[in-house]
């Protein structure tokens, strides 16, 4: 019996490998992405505040590359490749000695986003979730028009994606997921010669067409 367990836990896997069905593609699609902050409160030399941030809208944005989906049954593993150019707006109130100046900033950045989904198929449609790993390979930040202001973006964050797939016919497919951030796009500022905690996440709403080759 004992053998026969072991034989069978060695050919299954070979089985469902052997099973598997692969298929490569390209993907492109929309992202709206709004970003949250901690409120931001900058004080000058006088002890008096000058300068707030907060988050604010949300933008508009593009994304589009490669994935591959590895498909058993009804399971399947989708990696992505995919290049995003995207950002959000947040609100900065700027004190002077006149009245309070309320601007809307675009906070913009460029990167690379390496989802792997899994998910279940149910018929055409599609269950999934994931991890994705995105680096930021370029940015325009918030503020970069303040003086004396630099904010060190990390070079890599962590987050996760939900959502639902549907499958039209052998080429085509449709993706709608949510992402949100595991961990933040920037450790803080340095504005003035001060430093000030500054944790930045982004969170996004994500809709692409796929055409299997």
């Amino acid at each position: 019996m004992k053998r026969i367990i072991l034989i069978a836990l060695l050919v299954i896997p070979f089985t469902m490998v052997s099973n598997a069905q692969i298929k490569f593609g390209l993907k492109a699609g929309i992202t709206s992405t709004s970003i949250t902050v901690d409120d931001l409160i900058v004080v000058d030399d006088t002890g008096l505040n000058n300068l707030l941030v907060k988050g604010a809208n949300s933008k508009v944005g593009i994304q589009g590359g490669v994935m591959a989906r590895i498909t058993i049954l009804k399971l399947y593993v989708q990696p992505e490749l995919l290049f995003t150019s995207t950002g959000g707006e947040v609100e900065v109130t700027e004190y002077t000695t006149g009245d309070p100046i309320t601007t809307i900033e675009d906070q913009q950045f460029n990167k690379i986003d390496i989802p792997i989904m899994l998910g279940y198929k149910i018929g055409p449609l599609r269950l999934q979730a994931g991890p994705i790993a995105s680096i930021v390979v370029s940015n325009k930040s918030i503020l970069e028009d303040y003086s004396n202001y630099e904010e060190e973006f990390n070079g890599a964050t962590w987050g996760y994606q939900v959502g639902l797939g549907l499958d039209v016919g052998k080429k085509l497919t449709i993706d709608v997921k949510y992402e949100g951030s595991l961990s933040k796009l920037a450790d803080g500022v340095n504005i003035g010669g001060q430093s000030f905690d500054f944790d930045s996440r982004s969170s996004q709403t994500v809709v692409s067409l796929g055409y299997f080759f």
